[in-house]
């Protein structure tokens, strides 16, 4: 994939019609480009579907220490002006949804409808989160196989995936096993993670959002998603059956349905019914 030219490097993908509205995909902590492909195929006939990896993960140049969310957000302004996009609708899933907050307070103007999904607008107690998985994600770069799969894979999808789809949890053990990120790259997110807080500040954001949450989400209490709703003006907030902290790989049709129709402002509680969301 290509590389940006300024410091640190972002390594990104833009795939679509060339003159169609851009969504930006932004990833949960530790996560690849590679976790959104059902939305690049699912999306990419209507829209132009951007992905890249965050400093320090995947293809993408080293990170910083001292960082915080709005590094993110800047990384990201920062891609959208390399490739000459003024505006986006921007998706984010758990800490991807973090940047997407505080890049929607930061240029409000360059944002066009919002997806936060499996996310909060505050670092606070996890409550439901298993303390296991936790500790797991935070040493993601040391994550052998058998601990991808006994330790955080539970704690990343719902139940009723997870026992529909054994072998797809066993192969992303693997695969994630043999694609280790730089454990700088994770200690950069997490130093960003635990110094935010936009709970105070959430309130301004003007684009229209959308608020998607499992209901088996093991990583994000639900109680994040009802305060991110209660807060943020006009919001809706969908909640997804049986899903856990990653909805657009369990259930990639009906998280693309939710997404092409709520971008494009259409009946969404048509869509929603009809996908049994």
């Amino acid at each position: 994939m290509p590389l940006t030219p300024f410091t640190p490097s972002l390594s990104y993908s833009l795939t679509g019609p060339d003159r169609a509205p851009v969504v930006a995909l932004l990833s949960g902590l530790g996560g690849v480009q590679a976790g959104w492909a059902q939305q690049v195929r699912g999306l990419s006939s209507r829209w132009r579907v951007l992905t890249h990896d965050a400093r320090g993960i995947g293809g993408s140049g080293s990170a910083d220490q001292d960082l915080t969310m709005r590094d993110y957000a800047e990384d990201l302004l920062r891609l959208l002006d390399f490739l000459g996009v003024e505006s986006a609708h921007l998706v984010g899933l758990s800490f991807g949804g973090r940047v997407a907050q505080e890049f929607a307070l930061a240029w409000p103007d360059r944002v066009d409808r919002i997806v936060l999904g499996g996310t909060s607008c505050r670092t606070r107690p996890v409550g439901e989160a298993s303390p296991d998985a936790l500790l797991a994600l935070q040493n993601l770069a040391e994550l052998d196989a058998e601990g991808w799969e006994t330790r955080l894979l539970p704690a990343l999808f719902g139940r009723a995936y997870r026992e529909k789809h054994p072998r797809r949890i066993q192969a992303l053990a693997r695969w994630r096993a043999r694609h280790r990120p730089q454990a700088e790259g994770i200690a950069g997110q997490w130093q960003a993670y635990y110094r935010f807080d936009l709970s105070e500040q959430v309130h301004a954001i003007q684009s229209p959002t959308l608020i998607l949450h499992g209901t088996d989400d093991g990583l994000s209490p639900g109680v994040n998603a009802e305060e991110l709703h209660r807060l943020i003006p006009g919001s809706r907030l969908v909640w997804m059956n049986e899903v856990g902290h990653a909805p657009n790989v369990e259930r990639p049709e009906a998280f693309n349905a939710v997404l092409d129709t709520f971008l494009s402002d259409g009946a969404l509680d048509q869509v929603l019914a009809s996908h049994s969301v």
